[in-house]
Parts: structure tokens; C-alpha cells; sequence
């Protein structure tokens, strides 16, 4: 069940009708709404402030507000607050408005438990009231909804006893092992690189290299590579998980109307430079959805500082760096070393956990509680500012979906004041449903010239699999040869670069998005795997369920370094009712990755011997071990096996048949097939494979045709 449905259960909304998505980006960006909390220099709330108090400014333009209004209500009481300095006529009564607060708990130790549930309870006991709904997630190998929005007291302190309790996941413990080998041999590195060039100067017949010696240094450099490896895998996917998790709430809660908060208790927030892109735009969402991120570090008061994992690998950077320098020949570790030195040096920089909390949380209009064993003082601070301060909205000054972010401050006229408040947005377009990112904008503009950009070569497509209870499983595909992609070639450094980005999107027939694939590859590589980039294949899939009825398929694929892009539309239908007796569309079969560990049967290119890598291309070379290898599915009615047909044709002339036997379908009723077929001594031209499913009066047909060179 999504989110939004338990929202909607205790939020009554008007129907809301979204208009189709536009591409033209003329105008169109809608009223941005910002909440202030006003301060004075000792700490309490200010009230009774007016309109033309304040100004807003988005990148350094004033704008125009239009609507204000001050929002209050007593802490801890259903009463309304009264000021002594009045009260302005807009003022709102909180109970009037729905307030929304999310609580999160992100992978705790014992001891972070044990603060966040006192810290939890202490807090729920101050702020229930009229019209405030609380949920809890929960993150750790996966998110976890423990309690959807309730007012109920009982349910969210059983739901908070959930979340505090266990054993978190240890993703370090397996690197332990590989961190000591490393440290013991910690200063040796480039010895080994040494000691061969040496020995490669000597005549034959002279000094030999300690081979004991070396064997040693290079089971530690290859711990050591293991271990920066597992490390980073490590961070990147705690933070992929983080931030996807809080996105998520961040998400649903956005067409809802009301005070909308989340309170993230966590121990630092991992956030490398690979999940930045992520992180903005999951800031520029919160910020347009009127959500405030509140982040505790539910370590307490500690003596170690975060800033220790950023010195450390700044310095494994520098040690790189070094022997970089160093090494006058060609290694192979040397250009590993090169190559790692900029990732280590820019992840450096995103290393202290509890930085990025706080960035969260002040970008987003909220602020860290740190750095303490009792937030009492801290949570009667953010109960304050959920019940006191201004709503404020405004139209921008500039209309256009540039895809740029757009900085928001406010000023106010009064001395002696502080301001909190959310720090800007992406101006993105709208999208029903979906997340878009800054790089999407230019391609989404790309759909709306005429003629459509032709400058690149590529298909994308769909993959017809089940249609059951209303909807046909789907698989968009999109196949980018690589031949054509421009890079910029740096001979010094042994490196290339090159940027692909690509985009797809189904529309029904109003014109709202259903699927969006979507994916942007900058690449820094060695100039040894330039020929395999240039000879391969950029394939990208995105499963979805489609009921029946008439869509568009729209996409683009950009050349950045080269500066060209090309895009496409068609047509699309699914019929309104199925098959006894199904068989999905054939597609030729790049390879097959590696398997799951746990497959997605939502997917159907997911199965048990791996994940299916289709590709669009029609043409195969031809040569003595030409083979031809499609994928299809077979969808029987019953519990029988049907009879399975290949035939291969050409010119509508049988040249081979073959009555292969089906194996027996899987959990999921289904039986994925692939069939494998010698082309070898067949001549240049365009032949029919076809396949015929029969079960007893019912049968299904499908044909893929291939041009055989």
C-alpha cells in the first residue's frame, strides 16, 4: 500500500485534476511557499509580524508575496496562544490545520536506540494535539513502515518500541580484516613498483628481486584496494538507502496540504559525492513540497569527531598523489593510484556524517540537534516551531522550467533577529508521479522541437510480456550503440572522458507520464578501455505495468562531450482483454548479467539464471559461428505444457523448423524460453524467426525479423 492512501485516510483533500505535463517550459512554475520561524537574539519566538515585514528574495531578485499568514498555537495545549505584542488579523489557530510529522529511525546502536526512544517519547507526550498525525519508518537493509499517520498515542509508542529495538545491520565488520593488512604495511606502497624497475635495469645475471618480499607488499596493496573498495560500496549504498528512503516520504506527503515535517534520527548520514545529484534534488523536493527535515544524531555526546573519516581519506588522497608523482614509468598500479586520487580527495570532502545531517536539515528550513546525551532543550525548540510561524507564499518573478536552482532568502526589517527557513529549488518542470532532475530538463525540451533532433543513432522500445487483472507487464528498453559518442581524450593523464545521459517516458493518452527511464553516466576512464567503450552498447530497461489503452513512447539520448541529441516518439496500445494462451514480444539477447540475490519477479527480464540484457538492434554479423540467441516468454492458460514451434523463414520460405520441449513453468506461471539457433551457412539477408505456442485449441504467435550480414 503506498503512502498517500494512508494519508488520505485521515486527510479529507478536494479532488485535485493535474493538467498533462508540458514541454515547452514557457511558464509556468508554481507559488513556492515558505516557512519562517523568527527569533529574537534570545532565543524566543517573535510574533505578530506583518507582511510587509518581510522580503523574499530568489537569486537576489525581490519577489512579490502573495499570501501571508501567521500560524500559532500554545505548546502542549489545544488552546490558542495569545502575545502580548497583538496578534495580526491573518493569524491561523493550529487546530484549524493539519500537521504532519514523520519519524524516521536510520540504522541506531544500542545506545542511539535507547536516546531516541527517551527522545521520541518525551517529545510525543508534548506535542499530540488536535489535527497532528504521527507515522514511524524504520531504515536499515530496507525501509519499513511501522506505523502509517495516526493520532493514537497508544499505537506510535508501540510502533517507536519497534523502531528501538534489535540489532542494527554491521555493513564493517567484513572489512576489518582487510583494514589491518592494509595499516601494517601502511608507507610501503610504490616499494614493489620500485624494486621491479630497478630489477628491470639490471643486466641479466645480476641482482633478483626478494620475491617473498614483494608477494607480501602486494597482498597488502591488494588488501588495501579491497578495502577502499568494500568501504566505498559500503558508504554508497547506506546512503543510497537513506536518501531514497527519506525521498520516498518526501514524495507522498507533497500534494498533501498542512505543516509537514520529518524528524530523522540517525548516527551521521553517509552522503559521497556519487549520491549528490540525489541529495539536491531530494532537498529541492522537500523545500517545494513544504517539508522541514529536523535531524538528530542519536550518538549523544561523543569525544571523536566525524572530521576524522574526511582527514583520513584526504590523506590516503595525498598519500596517492604521491606516489603518483613518483612513479616515472607506466603501472598499472600507478594509474590506479592517479585514478583514485581525485574520487578519495572529492569523498573527503563529503565524509563527516554529521555535516551532512545538518546540511539536510538548514537547507530544508529545520537545524541538527548534536553533540548532547539530553535534547529535552532541543525538542522544546522544534515543538516551538512547529506551532509558531509564518506561512508565506510568493510567485516567482521568473516563470521558466530552466531546470537551474533558484536560491530563496528572507529578510526581515527588524534588528536583532534571526531567520530560519528553507534555502531554495530546482525550477523542474511537473511531473505526475515522478522525480525530475536538473540534466532531464534539456532533454525534456528536446521532445518539443519540430522536427525532432535526429543528431544521434538509437532505439528505444517496448517488450510486451503478461497481461493479466487489468494491466500488461512491460519492458521499456533503451539501446544506445557507443561508436557515436563523442570523448575528449587526455594523453597525459591516460585518461578519456565522455557523458551520456538518456531519457524515456510512456504517456497515456492525457497526456501523464505512467514510466520514466532514466539515467545520466559521466565517465572518467583509462585510454586501455577506450576500444571496448567505442565497440559496446549503452542498454537500459525500466519494467512497468500498463492497463489497456493508447500510449506514447518519447525519448532522448544526449552526446554531452559532443554536444548532440536526438529524440523520438511512437505509439503504443494494449488491448483491453488477453489471451488464454500468451507469448510475450522476442528480443534479441545481448548477454546474461549475473543473478539477483533476491530477483525481482516484477521484472520479467529478472529470472533465476540471471537478468536478461536484451537488445533492439535487427542486424547480426554473419560468419561460420553466427548464432542467433532471443528471449522470450511463454504464458500457458493451465497447468499443462503446450507445444512449442520455431520456424525460421525467408521470403515467407520454411528453411528450418524445430519442435524443442518446454520446460515446466515457474512459480510464477510463466516459462521463460531461449532459443538458440546456428546461422552460420546461411547467406546475407533478412530472415523471420518465428515462434507458435499451442494448447490444444488456443496458440499464440510471434515473429522477430533479423538482418543477417
Amino acid at each position: 500500500m503506498r503512502l498517500l492512501a494512508w494519508l488520505t485516510s485521515i486527510v479529507s483533500l478536494s479532488a485535485q485534476v493535474q493538467e498533462p505535463p508540458q514541454t515547452t517550459f514557457k511558464s509556468g512554475v508554481s507559488e513556492i511557499y515558505v516557512d519562517v520561524v523568527v527569533r529574537d537574539k534570545k532565543g524566543r519566538m517573535v510574533s505578530g509580524l506583518g507582511a510587509s515585514d518581510f522580503t523574499i528574495l530568489e537569486n537576489d531578485a525581490a519577489q512579490q508575496i502573495t499570501s501571508f499568514r501567521e500560524v500559532r498555537r500554545a505548546v502542549g495545549s489545544k488552546a490558542p496562544a495569545t502575545s502580548t505584542s497583538g496578534v495580526a488579523d491573518n493569524t491561523v489557530r493550529l487546530p484549524k490545520q493539519i500537521r504532519l510529522v514523520s519519524l524516521v529511525y536510520d540504522r541506531l546502536s544500542a545506545e542511539g536506540r535507547r536516546l531516541s526512544r527517551q527522545a521520541s517519547t518525551d517529545f510525543l507526550k508534548r506535542d499530540l494535539g488536535e489535527s497532528v498525525y504521527y507515522a514511524v519508518f524504520a531504515i536499515d537493509r530496507g525501509f519499513r513502515v511501522l506505523q502509517p499517520y495516526t493520532a493514537d498515542q497508544r499505537l506510535l509508542q508501540a510502533a517507536i518500541q519497534r523502531a528501538t529495538s534489535g540489532e542494527r545491520s554491521d555493513f564493517t565488520n567484513d572489512n576489518q580484516g582487510l583494514d589491518s593488512m592494509a595499516q601494517a604495511n601502511q608507507g610501503s606502497e610504490g616499494a614493489a613498483a620500485a624494486v621491479a624497475q630497478a630489477a628491470s635495469s639490471r643486466p641479466a645475471g645480476g641482482m633478483t628481486v626478494d620475491g617473498g618480499s614483494l608477494s607480501a607488499e602486494q597482498a597488502a596493496q591488494v588488501a588495501l584496494e579491497m578495502s577502499e573498495f568494500a568501504a566505498n560500496l559500503n558508504r554508497d549504498d547506506l546512503g543510497r538507502m537513506s536518501v531514497f528512503s527519506l525521498w520516498a516520504i518526501i514524495k507522498e506527503l507533497k500534494p498533501l496540504p498542512g505543516r509537514k515535517s520529518v524528524i530523522y534520527f540517525a548516527e551521521g548520514l553517509q552522503l559521497p559525492n556519487s549520491l549528490q545529484q540525489q541529495f539536491d534534488s531530494m532537498v529541492s523536493d522537500a523545500n517545494r513540497a513544504n517539508v522541514s527535515v529536523y535531524s538528530i544524531d542519536a550518538r549523544g555526546l561523543t569525544i571523536s569527531s566525524d572530521q576524522g573519516a574526511a582527514t583520513q581519506m584526504l590523506a590516503a588522497a595525498a598519500q596517492r598523489s604521491q606516489y603518483a608523482r613518483n612513479t616515472q614509468t607506466e603501472s598499472a598500479a600507478g594509474n590506479r593510484a592517479e585514478s583514485r586520487t581525485f574520487d578519495l580527495a572529492v569523498d573527503s570532502l563529503r565524509a563527516n556524517a554529521q555535516n551532512a545531517m545538518a546540511e539536510l536539515s538548514e537547507k530544508t528550513g529545520g537545524f541538527l540537534m548534536a553533540n548532547t546525551n539530553d535534547f529535552r532543550a532541543d525538542l522544546q525548540k522544534l515543538s516551538e516551531d512547529f506551532n509558531a510561524y509564518y506561512e508565506i507564499t510568493y510567485r516567482p518573478s521568473d516563470p521558466s522550467y530552466d531546470g537551474r536552482f533558484r536560491e530563496i532568502s528572507v529578510k526581515i526589517s527588524r534588528p536583532d533577529v534571526t531567520i530560519q527557513a528553507r534555502n531554495g529549488y530546482f525550477a523542474l518542470p511537473p511531473m505526475d508521479g515522478e522525480t525530475v532532475f536538473p540534466y532531464e530538463v534539456p532533454l525534456l525540451r528536446a521532445l518539443s522541437q519540430t522536427p525532432l533532433p535526429r543528431d544521434l543513432e538509437y532505439r528505444a522500445g517496448i517488450l510486451r510480456f503478461r497481461q493479466r487483472e487489468g494491466s500488461q507487464q512491460v519492458a521499456l528498453v533503451f539501446d544506445l550503440p557507443l561508436r557515436q559518442i563523442a570523448f575528449a581524450k587526455d594523453d597525459l593523464a591516460g585518461k578519456y572522458r565522455t557523458h551520456i545521459s538518456v531519457l524515456a517516458l510512456i504517456k497515456d493518452d492525457k497526456g501523464h507520464v505512467v514510466a520514466k527511464l532514466s539515467r545520466d553516466v559521466p565517465l572518467n576512464e583509462p585510454l586501455d578501455k577506450l576500444a571496448g567503450f567505442q565497440q559496446g552498447r549503452f542498454i537500459v530497461t525500466k519494467a512497468a505495468r500498463l492497463g489497456p489503452g493508447r500510449y506514447t513512447v518519447e525519448s532522448v539520448a544526449a552526446d554531452q562531450e559532443g554536444n548532440r541529441l536526438a529524440a523520438k516518439k511512437s505509439a503504443l496500445v494494449i488491448p483491453p482483454s488477453p489471451a488464454p494462451l500468451q507469448l510475450s514480444d522476442m528480443a534479441l539477447v545481448r548477454r546474461l548479467d549475473k543473478p539477483a540475490e533476491l530477483p525481482d519477479w516484477q521484472d520479467p527480464l529478472s529470472l533465476q539464471s540471471g537478468r536478461v540484457i536484451p537488445t533492439l538492434i535487427d542486424t547480426i554479423p554473419g560468419g561460420p559461428d553466427t548464432q542467433l540467441s532471443v528471449f522470450f516468454t511463454i504464458y500457458p492458460s493451465g497447468g499443462v505444457r503446450p507445444k512449442l514451434v520455431l520456424d525460421l523463414l525467408r521470403d515467407g520460405k520454411l528453411i528450418t523448423r524445430a519442435s524443442p520441449e518446454v520446460p515446466a513453468p515457474n512459480p510464477q506461471g510463466a516459462i521463460p524460453y531461449f532459443a538458440n539457433m546456428p546461422l552460420g551457412t546461411l547467406a546475407a539477408g533478412q530472415y523471420e524467426f518465428r515462434a507458435t505456442a499451442i494448447e490444444g485449441e488456443n496458440a499464440a504467435q510471434r515473429s522477430l525479423f533479423v538482418n543477417l550480414e
